[in-house]
């Protein structure tokens, strides 16, 4: 990225589109264990969503040489929540709808979801859940990243 041209949205669409992967990878792989059945299980991916999180807000901060306001962190955090949920939520309705409506079914069965879930609700509670946590990680990690001397070790 060109040093004028740093935007915290660019930074934090692209990991949204990261961390929306990986979560779209760990229930592919959930799938393949069987693990599909134990809807407690979905909410390790949310590990996904702070380090995404954690690796943008510092990444742009070493774009913009060290420098970066504290609203700027928050919607890092909001936006990464947003891109990367809705992402997982358009897999889901794919998922359900042409491969397995039954996992709306388990869903249904779980106490984690009501019983009445529909396959809208389930995408609207499923960028919630990635939204509003989102902000909440981006909170706490700017409590850290806003300070001037804070650093990242760099790659080796």
């Amino acid at each position: 990225m060109a040093t004028g041209k740093i935007s915290y949205q660019n930074v934090s669409i692209k990991y949204g589109i990261l961390v929306g992967i990986a979560h779209i990878v760990y229930f592919l792989i959930m799938g393949v264990l069987g693990l599909h059945d134990v809807i407690e299980l979905s909410f390790i991916s949310g590990l996904f969503l702070v380090i995404g999180i954690i690796i943008a807000i510092s990444k742009f901060k070493r774009l913009s040489h060290g420098a970066i306001r504290y609203f700027e962190g928050l919607g890092i955090g909001a936006t990464v929540g947003v891109v990367s949920s809705v992402i997982l939520a358009i897999f889901l309705a794919i998922y359900i709808s042409v491969f397995d409506a039954t996992y709306l079914e388990n869903l249904q069965a779980s106490a984690l979801f009501p019983e009445s879930i529909s396959l809208l609700s389930l995408m609207l509670l499923t960028v919630i859940y990635g939204t509003i946590p989102g902000f909440f990680i981006a909170f706490i990690a700017m409590q850290w990243f806003k300070r001037e001397g804070h650093s990242m070790p760099e790659r080796v």
